[in-house]
């Protein structure tokens, strides 16, 4: 088998089950901290169970003797504790955890076509053997279903003979016939397999096998179960002869809905994306073209209409297919939350909110980075050890909170601490020092705070760690999220706690936007930061500010004159479209609360623009966090309006 073709699938569908692995270890360790009953337990343990042995199943087909044994050990010392030989213990969780570690390190080092240092695998190998007295989890060379439901409860059930076939070009056979089989497994208990596991990673098998599942569940189900895995051709459920027909009956209510899905290469997402984007200008552009016929034809207006409303339907559905939940970047933080917590002996309560919400997969992979900075800072700044903690009147357990919210057209993700805050006096201190307030400042607000310790290299750190004190941290943050058209905020009370908020777009892609024009060039203002636009008259100016404002409903709002900011030259009579002098405009824009009121010359029109990414030269005002090019062809700068209020 030439396994270099199946490589990635392994590598994806393996680290799924590593996930599955830290948050197994993880509920155990909080199920002992708040005595869980054994049935609850029990069903974590045999989760760890199933995904050790399907990733030592993977492995062993595609030859990789590290990973493959390094999962068998695991399970083998799991194995005690699923016979009810061992009780969960501290000592176990750490050695369990260090597995599960090195674990993924072998998986990189596959990746990377290295191989693991003998030394790290062979001591942890032999600290995983389990009591003597206690019989092994039987050998990856030998038959070893996965454990499924209670004996008690499975002896009452139907049994079923389940007989799958693979599609004819289905990848790697083996590894997708252990997964059906682990997915059975959660649904009953399984009696029996033909042809026998070790039998399905030869060369000869051709993807047919049968399954006996004893199980509560109804046909339905399990054929839904088993298609969910993927690269299915054929399944037959029937129970055999002698079995009633009542438990399947008894059991149709209660069949769990299975969401058919399909794997998809990133990339073929990515240039559909940008298919899309293309289509979407030339749309424009076509609309443009016939409307501005003395006398269009209906027919052809009619149909270029219909086909611009499809265009913007597909458009919508490509976005969808981007859409993934933030939770598949919040599940990997608990362990790290629970591992520097422990390094720096903390005790942290970790909870996550809103992992459903959905972010555009560029923007997802991009967060990762921007979060571990912020959830290292909150635990070596922001919390207190338990000492400190109880002598502040607060609970020995600080509490950290990883949230994500959906607002408008953006998307809100918060990092919540409920430790010392920061520390005004010391940032300003430092900040003298350093230059980067005047000597008379004598206090920061919550903009200015973010200002300082976002510049690069500032902390108040007396000592370099292996987390923090380099000043890094929320500089390489602040940089990350401006570079994805979004806003870094800060709130922090101290001796409370510290917020800090990442504002961002749902998608990176496609965004609505507000189209102006300032001394002949075009600029697009997002539109989720505009809130409304009027005309411009020197009435509405103030005249005793040190500042250029405006008057918007009896409130003053900053004056931003984007001519001037931007250095460009404009005529006395700015002209409109249709070559009509025109009065200039003011367009209000909003950011994390904070209001100015941009000058503009005209106002274009309000559309969906493609959004391209721009290379600024480095020095250069940030003023910009994009290009798009316009219906006409030419091309115009999005405004990255948190820089300019």
């Amino acid at each position: 088998m030439d396994t270099a073709r199946y490589a990635a699938l392994f590598q994806a569908e393996a680290r799924e089950h590593l996930a599955e692995l830290d948050a197994a270890l993880l509920a155990l360790e909080e199920a002992g901290r708040t005595g869980a009953s054994p049935r609850d337990t029990s069903e974590l343990v045999a989760t760890l169970f199933r995904g050790m042995h399907t990733i030592k199943g993977m492995a062993g087909s595609m030859g990789y003797g590290t990973v493959e044994r390094l999962a068998h050990a695991l399970e083998s010392r799991c194995e005690p504790v699923r016979r009810g030989d061992e009780a969960v213990h501290a000592d176990l969780l750490a050695l369990l955890f260090e597995g599960t570690d090195v674990l993924r390190t072998a998986l990189d080092d596959v990746a990377r076509g290295g191989e693991t240092a003998p030394a790290m695998v062979g001591g942890l190998l032999v600290r995983l053997r389990p009591p003597v007295s206690v019989p092994l989890a039987p050998d990856p060379t030998k038959d070893a279903l996965p454990p499924s439901g209670p004996p008690v409860a499975a002896a009452a059930a139907t049994i079923r003979h389940l007989d799958v076939l693979l599609v004819d070009d289905c990848p790697l056979k083996g590894v997708r016939a252990m997964l059906v089989l682990a997915k059975l497994a959660t649904l009953g208990q399984i009696r029996a397999t033909h042809p026998e596991p070790p039998r399905w990673q030869d060369e000869t098998f051709d993807g047919r096998f049968r399954i006996v599942l004893a199980s509560h569940v109804t046909d339905e189900a399990l054929e839904q179960a088993v298609r969910s895995v993927g690269e299915v051709a054929q399944v037959h459920v029937r129970v055999p002869a002698g079995a009633t027909q009542a438990a399947q009956q008894g059991a149709r209510a209660a069949a769990p809905a299975t969401a058919r899905t399909v794997r998809i290469d990133a990339r073929r997402l990515d240039t559909l994306l940008d298919l899309a984007g293309e289509l979407v200008i030339t749309r424009d552009r076509l609309l443009r073209a016939i409307e501005a016929l003395d006398h269009p034809d209906r027919d052809v207006l009619r149909a270029a209409r219909d086909a611009a409303r499809l265009v913007s339907a597909l458009q919508d559905e490509v976005l969808q297919t981007r859409l993934l939940p933030v939770g598949q970047v919040f599940d990997r933080f608990p362990r790290l939350v629970r591992d520097v917590s422990h390094e720096l002996g903390k005790e942290v309560a970790f909870t996550m909110e809103g992992r459903e919400i959905e972010l555009d997969r560029s923007l997802l992979e991009a967060i990762g980075d921007p979060l571990l900075h912020l959830l290292r800072n909150a635990l070596d700044h922001g919390i207190e050890d338990p000492a400190a903690r109880v002598a502040a009147g607060k609970t020995a357990r600080g509490e950290l909170t990883l949230r994500a919210v959906r607002d408008r057209a953006s998307v809100i993700i918060q990092v919540q601490d409920d430790g010392r805050g920061i520390d005004r006096r010391a940032v300003l201190e430092r900040a003298r020092a350093q230059g980067l307030v005047a000597a008379e400042v004598q206090q920061l607000d919550d903009d200015a705070l973010l200002r300082i310790i976002a510049h690069p290299g500032f902390s108040t750190a007396r000592r370099v760690t292996s987390l923090s004190g380099r000043g890094v941290g929320v500089d390489v943050v602040n940089t990350r999220v401006r570079a994805l058209g979004g806003q870094l905020e800060l709130e922090t009370i101290e001796g409370t706690g510290t917020v800090v908020t990442l504002r961002l777009p749902v998608s990176l892609a496609i965004a609505r936007a507000l189209l102006v024009e300032v001394a002949g060039c075009a600029f697009a203002l997002p539109a989720i930061h505009v809130t409304e636009a009027t005309e411009y008259h020197e009435s509405l100016r103030g005249h005793h500010t040190e500042r250029p404002t405006v008057t918007i409903r009896d409130d003053l709002v900053p004056l931003v004159a984007l001519d001037e900011l931007f250095g460009l030259t404009r005529s006395s009579t700015p002209e409109r479209h249709d070559g009509a002098a025109g009065d200039r405009h003011l367009v209000i824009v909003d950011s994390g609360g904070r209001r100015a009121a941009l000058l503009v010359d005209t106002l274009v029109a309000q559309q969906d623009l493609v959004v391209k990414p721009l290379d600024v030269v480095h020095g250069a005002a940030p003023w910009f966090s994009g290009a798009t090019v316009l219906g006409d062809g030419s091309p115009a700068l999005i405004i990255d309006v948190p820089s300019i209020v």
